[in-house]
């Protein structure tokens, strides 16, 4: 065999190992006991550099699922629209997610700067579903996926480089005279496990079936989400994503 078909055929094969080995576990749950460790904190920082974090709030009714800045609100308890309950989950993920998943999400913007990112925690709670391959949630609401790669961000007092995958997005729309356009967006994310961390879905599963098979416990996953407008003839947007998420991180390490 010659070493290019032997360079492709390794990494499929390791995935497709991995993978057996993930679906092993999952159906063979005997003897696997389920850990509230975590390998990051559920929360985000008021700042992180120059960027100021805004709570954002989510009316608990599907009919009005409007959504606040919690520091705009007279009463961040109840929608102002129509009364309901006011949570930081919107009516499609209350829906969606185990009632045990914990979430946290800010709005973090510069001054003199309109766009802002979007950040997220999603930690899995007994039910390890909460967490899903993103691309899932993107393509179902109505984005494109213009292109996906895996950008490496350096880190201060860290040898290896933060992993994070970057989808670059189009969402088509329809303005009210008929013509169309498209906003153009970007969606980053990366996975935190108890001692792992990775930008791969594939490799998420794969740690969450060796540690059933071999250690016989099943640790909480964070997924770590950030999203904005980008320019869709720049590739700026990856600066930015890699700047902001550089500084992100420490934040979110558990301490010693």
């Amino acid at each position: 065999m010659d070493q290019s078909k032997k360079s492709v055929l390794g990494p499929r094969l390791f995935v497709i190992a991995a993978l057996a080995v993930a679906a092993w576990a999952m159906v063979h749950k005997t003897g696997v006991a389920n850990s509230d460790e975590a390998g990051i904190l559920l929360q985000l920082p008021e700042h992180v550099g120059e960027w100021r974090g805004s709570d954002i709030l989510f009316c608990s009714s599907r009919e009005c699922n409007a959504q606040y800045f919690a520091a705009e609100l007279a009463d961040p308890a109840a929608c102002p629209e129509c009364g309901s309950p006011l949570g930081n989950m919107n009516w499609a993920e209350r829906a969606m997610l185990p009632a045990d998943t914990g979430l946290v999400r800010k709005y973090y913007a510069r001054a003199g700067n309109r766009d802002g990112i979007h950040t997220t925690i999603v930690l899995s709670g007994d039910d390890r579903s909460s967490i899903h391959r993103p691309q899932v949630c993107m393509t179902a609401a109505g984005h494109e996926i213009a292109h996906e790669r895996v950008i490496r961000i350096p880190l201060e007092g860290r040898a290896e480089p933060l992993e994070v995958t970057v989808l670059d997005m189009v969402k088509p729309f329809t303005r009210a005279d008929g013509t169309r356009g498209a906003y153009a967006s970007y969606y980053a994310y990366w996975f935190v496990g108890k001692d792992r961390e990775t930008a791969s879905h594939l490799a998420r599963m794969a740690w969450m079936g060796y540690d059933r098979v071999f250690r016989g416990v099943s640790h909480r996953w964070a997924y770590i989400a950030l999203s904005g407008g980008r320019d869709p003839v720049s590739e700026a947007h990856l600066q930015t994503i890699a700047n902001f998420a550089s500084q992100l991180h420490p934040a979110l390490l558990k301490p010693e």
